[in-house]
């Protein structure tokens, strides 16, 4: 009887386009014979991560591109992790339009903790960039959405195949998507800072539900007495922005312009976004 390869897939999603893949992917590595499961890295412990990927032959690693950059959870989540000499793994980065060398970036952190990383994609996703200062096209069209959903499988299962056939394939790992890359990346390293302080309430529309504050990852919302504030430390997610149930978030002063349609709710109908917080 083979063997059954285990996996294991760690991701950071804001609003989850980026949990879609890890899902697909996995589901995909089941049908081809692998046991795989993706995890948020959201309160996850370290004992927990390193049981997982000693038990897998294979571990993934997916994130969002913001500014052609790791989100900063998902740099902090690889940084803490120890050596793994020779482990496969596979990086992909979801975007919108292009990043460059998105997973790439990635891939570096992880070769210098002993990771083989042999596969690497890029995905392109729906925009769920709705802030009204940046004027990007964006949908909440099921059928639209079905479509970029489509086309994305499709490419899973090409980067299935190939992980399941054991041949390397690693996408934008050159010198001219680095250059890329980097165009934007130097750019919005040096003002993320500034906007880590730029999400805010508009107490005229709150209605106190505390949905931001639950579903912030890194704690920037929290209330003080009966009004929500911030801390600075904004990782640029978006998720209590699009989440918001009445468009109250604002960013850089800036409301949600309801002639925009809804704010970005997920790559699905009737998304979740509670799945991204699991404990364990």
């Amino acid at each position: 009887m083979a063997t059954v390869k285990n996996a294991s897939v760690f991701y950071f999603s804001g609003t989850g386009n980026t949990w879609w893949v890890a899902e697909e992917i996995c589901r995909h590595l089941n049908d081809e014979g692998f046991d795989s499961r993706a995890y948020s890295i959201e309160n996850i412990s370290a004992v927990k991560v390193a049981s997982l990927i000693e038990e897998s032959s294979l571990v993934g690693f997916g994130y969002p591109i913001h500014g052609s950059d790791l989100p900063q959870l998902m740099k902090e989540f690889m940084e803490a992790l120890p050596q793994y000499p020779g482990k496969d793994a596979l990086v992909f980065c979801t975007q919108w339009l292009w990043s460059g060398d998105g997973a790439y970036l990635g891939a570096s952190m992880l070769k210098e903790k002993g990771f083989a990383v042999k596969w690497g994609q890029h995905f392109l996703m729906p925009n769920n960039v709705s802030v009204s200062v940046i004027r990007l096209p964006y949908t909440n069209n099921p059928d639209r959405l079905s479509a970029v959903r489509q086309r994305a499988t499709r490419k899973v299962k090409r980067l299935v195949s190939r992980i399941a056939a054991g041949k390397p394939y690693r996408h934008g790992f050159n010198p001219l998507a680095c250059l890329l890359g980097s165009l934007q990346r130097v750019p919005y390293r040096r003002y993320y800072h500034r906007l880590q302080n730029d999400i805010a309430i508009n107490r005229e529309f709150c209605i106190d539900c505390g949905e931001c504050v639950r579903l912030c990852p890194v704690g920037n919302l929290y209330y003080a007495g009966e009004e929500i504030k911030t801390k600075g430390n904004c990782i640029l997610c978006t998720r209590c922005y699009n989440f918001c149930p009445v468009a109250a978030v604002t960013y850089m002063n800036r409301p949600h312009r309801p002639e925009r349609g809804e704010p970005y709710r997920g790559p699905i109908e009737n998304f979740n976004p509670s799945i991204l917080i699991n404990a364990f």
